[in-house]
């Protein structure tokens, strides 16, 4: 069913969806004006007790932080959660306490006046810097710092978000992270921002939690009073205040066949994930947390194509020892039985970060000192894991580890190597591995596309990791908004890539050479999945709420038609033409899965 909006001009409000899904309610709008901060001095025998409540309100921020950090580990699991550690960054940053103590002491100045002024400084020098890195950090410091100034203050606007009685639209200039995970997801039917994007914060969260959301509608928070009607179309990216009754029995009918798809897929789990023709596709799950894996099993995974380990480095204060590691890595090998286990080793550097380990400044983080560059360079850090991992495969024999970042034969050789000297440790110890567990090469850097045949001889399997290959490939930073529309999944060169990657793993060991698995968010886009299994992808790793429809889609298709379909793409030399020849293939094979809207 299908509502024409032409009757609709000042009603219908045009923006960035970055949640699919439907919501409809009364809005809360979210102004956030706080009260300003009075000009004012303080006297000398003052100095003391406001250095002391500014040191209380550093506490009491830390400890809310850390909250936000446990509650977005429960419920989205501790890949989300990282959010959190650049907040807890700026509590620890010293020349920031330092600034804001000096201005008490010198400047006579109250630690609440004190504390905005340094906040506001660091704000705007932060988006000033050249660096994208650091800009793109200015949301978290103007989260972190807004709230120790409201614990100074005494501010606090959460009782419009987090105590809500019905089901509401949030209206807002923006939603920061940590006021996102405290929203009950149960009372929230949209979001609607006026900043932000698809790769936001906001944007990443409402997304996990399911919430049908829009971004970048300018001057929503004028235009919408609290209290109005209001429909938040996630999937079209529209906005409707008032909705007619037509729009309304629009939205109810829609609303039922999403849920009636959902059942439907849900029957799916318990078929084999294969081609009408009989081409079995492994239908793996990205996960960033061991709880993450019953979610996987429910869902009717094949395995594990990415285990982050990155999660056990962060909201810590110290180093995770072998054991801890041993046993997070037992914990999700064995509540996935037989399945297989993909391990990638520590991803650390460029956008992860964490306190407990020293990252040199760089003018190009994602250019330098990150993944297995890090590990190579300490090896401290990466035998830990490496002895864990293979403690772990003695037990669990569904373990393989897997390298990030790998640019070449020379990289992998020496993370081989130090792989092999934990081997002859462990025998020295006497303790048990699995001599054989495979050891795969993530394909995220073209150069190691280019040299995929050498790599194919020496690993086990390859994983495309997308999202950086195509970031590499296209010298685009997809979180840059004056570039990001360059960012395109479907670019000629990184479907040749992917082509390639799959030729050059045909030279692997081994008859038909190794398996090809694609772990980046190509793999979770249905629309894109005919045009993958052509390029000869054996396996699809993606998040566990992409995966019943990824299933629906390779039960539906038969390899010979994707098969033509890739040969067709490869010939393409536009992305949006790639993606609608694969869009349409889709469309036609499972159009229930494409409401009209």
């Amino acid at each position: 069913m299908k509502v024409e909006l032409e009757n609709a001009v000042g009603r219908v409000f045009h923006a960035t969806s970055v949640s699919e899904g439907m919501g409809m309610a009364r809005c809360v709008v979210l102004y956030g004006e706080r009260p300003a901060i009075a000009e004012r001095k303080i006297l000398p025998e003052e100095i003391e007790g406001e250095v002391e409540r500014f040191s209380k309100a550093l506490i009491q921020t830390s400890e809310q932080l850390q909250k936000v950090a446990e509650r977005v580990k429960e419920v989205l699991g501790g890949d989300s959660a990282s959010i959190f550690e650049s907040h807890q960054l700026v509590m620890e940053d010293q020349m920031f306490l330092d600034e804001v103590i000096r201005m008490i002491r010198d400047e006579c100045m109250p630690a609440d006046l004190a504390a905005q002024r340094v906040s506001l400084k660091y704000v705007h020098f932060f988006e000033n810097v050249p660096d994208e890195y650091f800009r793109q950090r200015v949301a978290d410091i103007r989260d972190v710092t807004t709230r120790l100034v409201d614990n100074l203050t005494g501010w606090s606007q959460h009782d419009g978000y987090t105590q809500l009685t019905e089901p509401s639209i949030l209206v807002s200039s923006d939603l920061t992270p940590s006021q996102t995970v405290q929203i009950n997801r149960q009372m929230i039917a949209g979001i609607v921002t006026e900043q932000g994007g698809i790769t936001s914060h906001v944007g990443i969260l409402a997304r996990s939690l399911k919430i049908p959301a829009v971004a970048g509608m300018h001057r929503a928070t004028e235009i919408f009073k609290t209290g109005q009607q209001l429909l938040v179309d996630g999937y079209r990216g529209i906005v409707i205040l008032s909705p007619t009754e037509e729009e309304i029995r629009s939205y109810d009918v829609q609303v039922e066949q999403e849920r009636e798809l959902a059942h439907s897929l849900e029957e799916d789990a318990a078929k084999p994930v294969a081609t009408l023709d009989g081409r079995n596709i492994t239908l793996a799950a990205n996960l960033g947390q061991p709880a993450e894996a019953a979610h996987a099993v429910e869902a009717g995974a094949n395995g594990v194509g990415l285990l982050r380990t990155e999660f056990l480095f962060f909201n810590r204060n110290t180093l995770p020892n072998e054991d801890e590691q041993y046993e997070d890595y037992l914990k999700v090998a064995t509540s996935m039985g037989e399945r297989p286990v993909v391990i990638r080793t520590l991803d650390l550097g460029a956008d992860k970060k964490t306190s407990i380990l020293e990252f040199p400044f760089e003018e190009n983080p994602f250019l330098g000192y990150r993944a297995i560059r890090f590990c190579l360079q300490n090896s401290a850090v990466f035998k830990t894991q490496l002895r864990a991992l293979l403690r772990a495969s003695a037990v669990a024999g569904n373990i393989k580890i897997m390298y990030p970042m790998i640019s070449g034969v020379e990289e992998y050789d020496a993370a081989q190597k130090v792989l092999h000297e934990c081997m002859e440790e462990l025998d020295r110890e006497g303790k048990a591995y699995n001599p054989h567990l495979e050891v795969g090469v993530m394909i995220e850097i073209p150069s190691a596309v280019i040299c995929a045949g050498e790599l194919a001889r020496k690993a086990s399997f390859f994983s495309i990791g997308t999202n950086d290959l195509i970031q590499y490939t296209m010298a685009v930073d997809r979180m840059n908004p004056n570039v990001n529309y360059l960012y395109k999944p479907t670019h000629p060169a990184i479907i040749r890539l992917i082509s390639s990657t799959v030729q050059g793993a045909r030279h692997g060991n081994g008859h038909g050479g190794i398996p090809v698995c694609i772990c980046g968010e190509m793999a979770g886009d249905a629309e894109l999945t005919p045009l993958l299994i052509g390029l000869g992808i054996d396996e699809l790793s993606i998040s566990v709420p992409n995966m019943m429809k990824v299933r629906r889609v390779i039960q539906r298709v038969y390899f010979n038609d994707c098969h033509k379909l890739a040969c067709q793409a490869l010939q393409m030399g536009d992305p949006a033409q790639i993606m609608k020849l694969s869009s349409d293939f889709v469309r036609e094979v499972a159009p229930e899965l494409f409401v009209e809207r």
